[in-house]
């Protein structure tokens, strides 16, 4: 792929290896690439910070609420979707996010709303059903982290004076922060290459980088398709370098303390 990337086509699509930089040029010369680049970014930023969001009181409650017996029916309750086809699920959602879907339908129930609001298509659609995609990716890796939590240590943390939002911040936290770290990893890399979901859910309005690639490589442009994916590695690399960046932080503070 990084071999094609210098190459070129000519006028019939053929590849001629001669070596050049010309379709990076296009990549940072047309505003759209970019532009694009930035959107898929943003929204899978957003689609990690929202399952984290979610998979962290769900996590804990599941850990630390329901009875041992319980847990395993509820864990395969929440990944139990995941074995049935992406297209579907996908599909699935714009029956719920449509005009006249559920959330519309329970939208005006409700009296939030007198007429059906715009989801379909749009980015804040896109997100969603990441969201309802990637959840369970997230959760894992942040259930298995607060498993392994030591209750005596909170315990300790409680007996010596430390309030609720004190042991949040200071103790659980910093502990189960690998947990966090892993479930943003593996739902940001793929989030951020998404293709299907904003194909089906987003439009013009949530196209994602992932679409333009395959719109590279549908149109027989290979060359200009692997800059595009190049970048792209590129991208997922300095994030994980920011990221690695930011768990040393927490572990050195955390060390400090």
């Amino acid at each position: 792929m990084v071999a094609y990337s210098f190459w070129s086509v000519d006028d019939n699509y053929q590849l001629i290896q001669n070596g050049n930089l010309d379709q990076y040029a296009k990549v940072f010369e047309n505003p759209i690439y970019l532009m694009t680049l930035l959107s898929s970014v943003i929204m899978a930023l957003l689609t990690t910070i929202f399952c984290v969001i979610l998979a962290l009181p769900l996590a804990w409650f599941i850990s630390r609420s329901v009875s041992a017996r319980w847990r395993v029916l509820f864990i395969v309750g929440l990944i139990l979707p995941g074995w049935v086809s992406l297209l579907i699920r996908t599909y699935s959602m714009s029956l719920v996010l449509g005009e006249e879907g559920l959330l519309n339908w329970s939208l005006a129930v409700a009296g939030v709303t007198e007429s059906p609001i715009q989801i379909l298509f749009t980015k804040p659609a896109v997100v969603i059903g990441l969201v309802n995609i990637y959840l369970p990716y997230t959760f894992v890796p942040i259930y298995a982290a607060i498993e392994k939590l030591d209750d005596s240590i909170l315990e300790a943390a409680e007996n010596l004076g430390a309030g609720v939002f004190r042991r949040l911040f200071k103790v659980i936290l910093p502990l189960i922060m690998p947990g966090i770290v892993a479930g943003c990893i593996i739902t940001f890399i793929p989030a951020l290459g998404e293709y299907l979901v904003p194909n089906l859910l987003g439009g013009l309005q949530g196209t994602m980088y992932g679409n333009l690639i395959a719109t590279a490589f549908q149109g027989y442009n290979w060359p200009l398709g692997s800059a595009l994916s190049v970048v792209l590695l590129l991208a997922i690399f300095g994030s994980l370098f920011l990221l690695s960046r930011f768990a040393d932080v927490s572990r050195s503070l955390l060390a400090e303390q």
